[in-house]
């Protein structure tokens, strides 16, 4: 963040915005069901490189949520969709965000860079070919990777494409799935399948398709103003780690061009960023008083800020943000971090066993159990309770 000598317009602490982003993120009052598009909106986007944890971050939010609801948007209301985004990582959108992230992405394209292309041992312009193909080959009618990279590689007739395009990850694909040519379609059995958005979606996506979408930093600027709803007091550095910008100077610039006023506001000694009109609400707001299961990779877990002791041990630091960007499941409990916990066990004998960092208060326990009951009914699979404590 710049250097400032203003004085901000607020000070406080990790407590209160916790607090704050709890209730703003549902986690404190959960919401229904019908409100699943309306939960994924607010959080713009849910991490989804793993699809079950995206499902239980919908369901950390929302009361009576089954997983057939978020198959169901995806797949036959098409109200959501999965999508190489932020970060270059997997996530559920919906159809706004998606156009949005589309016109946003293009403030940085990640496989102009030397070490990206040095790394996929392709030429800028070989990119370039290889997007349009995908767009070209793509259509609502849903298509295998293996299909795909098949089509693309004999299309620009380089039959080692095929093999690149196969990985699991989205280091090739994800390209095209930037620039709105490439999000996933409805499993074919064990097999992932892709379709073009825009005829998926029945509207314009692909940024090519897109002549008068506006500046990417502009877009990239209306998505930080959405961001701050739901993540107030962020930081340059935790607003670039959502993002995946590697420049401080492209959120710096972006910043300077939101389409609301935002001002600093101290955290515990950090100048961070708020929308002004929230400044109220964070003063008034009580600390959070609860026990909640986050999944991995949840939001609210990854967009905090790291190695700071009110919110979560150091000690326990490399516990929860793991090697290759792996996200822990977390216990929180009075709006702090205070252990993981993971399923383990069979579908008829499941566990959900817990490593508690710290001592709790006793009321703890049966709200825990109440988690555990809701983790239980989403899976619909019986799980008891195990603890163990570690210092």
């Amino acid at each position: 963040m710049p250097r400032t000598t203003t004085p901000p317009a607020l000070a406080t602490d990790w407590a209160h915005v916790l607090a704050l982003r709890l209730a703003r993120q549902r986690l404190a009052e959960r919401t229904t069901p019908d409100h699943l598009v309306d939960v994924v909106r607010e959080m713009v986007g849910l991490h989804a490189q793993v699809m079950s944890s995206a499902e239980l971050q919908a369901a950390a939010r929302i009361e009576g949520l089954r997983p057939d609801d978020v198959r169901d948007a995806l797949a036959d209301q098409r109200s959501l969709v999965k999508a190489w985004s932020f970060r270059g990582t997997l996530h559920l959108l919906t159809p706004d965000d998606l156009a949005d992230f589309v016109v946003a992405a293009a403030s940085r394209e990640r496989w102009r860079e030397e070490v990206w292309l040095r790394f996929a041992e392709m030429t800028e312009s070989g990119i370039e070919r290889m997007i349009r193909a995908v767009g070209d080959i793509l259509s609502e009618t849903p298509m295998t990777r293996a299909d795909l990279a098949d089509a693309v590689a004999e299309r620009l007739r380089d039959p080692s494409l095929a093999g690149r395009l196969r990985t699991g990850w989205g280091s090739y694909l994800g390209a095209p799935a930037q620039r709105g040519e490439l999000i996933f379609g409805p499993n074919d059995g064990r097999n992932v399948t892709f379709v073009s958005p825009s005829a998926w979606l029945d509207r314009p996506i692909a940024f090519a398709a897109r002549p008068d979408a506006g500046e990417p930093i502009d877009a990239f600027a209306r998505m930080i103003a959405r961001f701050l709803v739901t993540f107030p007091a962020s930081s340059r550095d935790m607003i670039g780690r959502w993002w995946g910008a590697a420049r401080a100077g492209l959120v710096n610039d972006a910043v300077k061009r939101l389409p609301v006023d935002v001002v600093e506001v101290e955290v515990d000694g950090l100048r961070t960023w708020v929308r002004e009109t929230d400044v109220p609400a964070l003063d008034a707001v009580e600390p959070f008083r609860g026990v909640r299961l986050l999944p991995g990779f949840d939001p609210f877990t990854n967009e905090l800020p790291r190695r700071v002791e009110s919110i979560l041990p150091v000690a326990h630091h490399d516990d929860v943000y793991r090697t290759a960007g792996w996200v822990t499941p977390l216990v929180l409990v009075d709006g702090r971090m205070g252990g993981t916990w993971e399923i383990a066990g069979s579908a008829t004998r499941g566990v959900i066993n817990v490593t508690r960092w710290s001592s709790w208060r006793r009321a703890a326990r049966p709200e825990l159990e109440a988690e555990v009951d809701r983790v239980a009914a989403f899976l619909d699979r019986p799980l008891a309770i195990e603890i163990a404590r570690v210092d």
